[in-house]
C-alpha cells in the first residue's frame, strides 16, 4: 500500500492510499474507510452502489449529501444530472475528491458541520438527503437528538426520500435503542434496514409523504 496523501484534522487523519497490485485508491478518515474506486476511476463500495438505487427515483432532482469523503456519492449523483450539495466538516475533501477520485471540478464541497447546515437550510429545498458522516466507532451527537432528525424532516420536501448509512458499531451498540427512539420523535422509521454488506454496515432508507 502506498500513501498518496495524509492530513490532520481535529476528528483523525485523512489518508489516501493506493495499493500497490490492484491499484485500488481508498480513502480513510482515522482509518474508517470513507470511499474506493478502481483504476479507472469506478466505484467499489457496495454502499456507495446500493444508495444510488435508492436515490435515482424520478422524483429526486435536488440530493443534500452529508460526509462527502473522496465524494463517490456525490459525482456519481452529478452526472447523472442531480443537483447535488455535499458538505463535509473537512476542508481538503473537496480538492482530494478531484485529485484522486475523479470528482468533477464544478462539484463544490460545503466546508460546514452536517448539524450546522442542516439547521440553516431552507424548508422544503431538498428531494433527497444521503446522511454518511459517522467517521468513527463513537455515534456522531447529532445522531442521538431529536431536533437533528426534525430539521432533516423539515428541509424535505414531499414526496421525499431519506438514505442512512448505519454502521455497524451503531446497529450493534448501546447507542441502537436512543437512535431509533429520537427518529421515531421525529416521524421516521429505522426498521427498513438493507441486508448487511461485507464490513457489517447497512443502509436505513425512509421515505416522506406529509
Amino acid at each position: 500500500m502506498i500513501y498518496l496523501h495524509r492530513t490532520t484534522t481535529p476528528r483523525g487523519e485523512v489518508t489516501v492510499t493506493i495499493d500497490r497490485a490492484t491499484r485500488v485508491v481508498s480513502y480513510r478518515k482515522a482509518g474508517v474507510l470513507q470511499s474506493q474506486v478502481d483504476a479507472k476511476g469506478h466505484n467499489l463500495s457496495a454502499f456507495v452502489a446500493k444508495a444510488m438505487k435508492v436515490l435515482k427515483q424520478d422524483n429526486v432532482r435536488r440530493v443534500l449529501v452529508l460526509g462527502h469523503g473522496g465524494g463517490t456519492v456525490s459525482t456519481l449523483l452529478h452526472k447523472r444530472g442531480l443537483d447535488v450539495v455535499s458538505v463535509d466538516c473537512d476542508p481538503c475533501a473537496e480538492g482530494l475528491g478531484r485529485l484522486f477520485f475523479r470528482a468533477p471540478p464544478n462539484l463544490s464541497v460545503v466546508v460546514d458541520d452536517a448539524a450546522s447546515y442542516v439547521a440553516r437550510a431552507t424548508p422544503e429545498s431538498f428531494d433527497a438527503v444521503l446522511i454518511d458522516f459517522q467517521d468513527a466507532a463513537r455515534t456522531p451527537a447529532p445522531y442521538l437528538t431529536e431536533l437533528f432528525w426534525k430539521e432533516i424532516v423539515t428541509l424535505l420536501r414531499a414526496p421525499a426520500v431519506t438514505v442512512t448509512h448505519i454502521t455497524s458499531a451503531l446497529h450493534l451498540g448501546p447507542d441502537w435503542e436512543g437512535f431509533c427512539r429520537v427518529r421515531a420523535a421525529a416521524g421516521l422509521d429505522s426498521l427498513p434496514l438493507s441486508d448487511p454488506f461485507p464490513d457489517g454496515d447497512r443502509l436505513l432508507l425512509s421515505v416522506h409523504n406529509r
